[in-house]
């Protein structure tokens, strides 16, 4: 993780060895987020994940205190944006709360669920997740207007053509799926300089990946028939 501090400087912090996290490639990238206490030269921070796009300024959500964030069910919050206030005590009382605590989910969102059992809540729409449980009063999975954020699950837009949201090639990710969602981020790519656009590229073994999904939807006959279009990349 690296950060740029006042007057230009940059700071690289390695992932937090918080030991009841898993230790995965990917857990241990996400136990990184813990490291955002030592930000001491802020008094507060919005943390934003890196599946995110920004739709609207959000500076009106530095009014809101630790630890504020977003819903990700009746009970527990999402970690995808969080308004924090870095302190080196917290950070090390985290720590010490490692070897302890369980993280449900083995990464930082299930730790951090554990640690701020009381926690102050965004609305929905500050970190609007991009998941589909009622297809029947949105079959086409629509976002929906004046949201500040979208926060996509699922396969990323990264992983797909640009053509279509690729998780409407699973069934099982169907409730992931949103064109109008997959749109919005394609359109952000289009105005990256060229060098950012070149970390976003498919891969040869993606591009294969892919190409079996969409193979496997045909056979099946998926009835929202994305499977049916000529995808032209990239």
């Amino acid at each position: 993780m690296v950060s740029e501090m006042p007057g230009g400087r940059r700071r690289k912090y390695s992932p937090s060895a918080a030991p009841s996290l898993e230790k995965t490639p990917t857990m241990n990238g996400t136990t990184a987020k813990l490291r955002l206490w030592q930000l001491t030269d802020y008094d507060k921070l919005i943390f934003i994940d890196a599946d995110l796009i920004l739709l609207k300024n959000m500076d009106i959500f530095f009014a809101y205190p630790q630890l504020s964030a977003s819903p990700n069910d009746k009970v527990l919050f999402n970690s995808g944006i969080m308004v924090i206030e870095p302190s080196k005590c917290l950070f090390e009382d985290m720590m010490a709360k490692s070897k302890k605590l369980r993280s449900y989910n083995g990464g930082d969102q299930g730790f951090l669920n554990e640690v701020f059992t009381w926690w102050h809540r965004l609305p929905v729409t500050m970190n609007y997740l991009k998941i589909f449980n009622n297809g029947e009063e949105n079959p086409d999975h629509q976002m929906k207007n004046g949201t500040y954020t979208i926060h996509f699950l699922g396969l990323k837009p990264w992983a797909c053509y640009k053509d279509y949201d690729c998780n409407w090639d699973m069934e099982d990710r169907n409730k992931f799926a949103s064109d109008s969602a997959h749109e919005r981020w394609w359109k952000v790519y289009d105005t990256m300089p060229k060098k950012l656009q070149e970390f976003c590229g498919l891969t040869k073994h993606m591009d294969a990946r892919i190409k079996k999904w969409r193979g496997i939807a045909q056979k099946a006959n998926l009835s929202n028939g994305h499977w049916k279009i000529s995808a032209k990349g990239p």
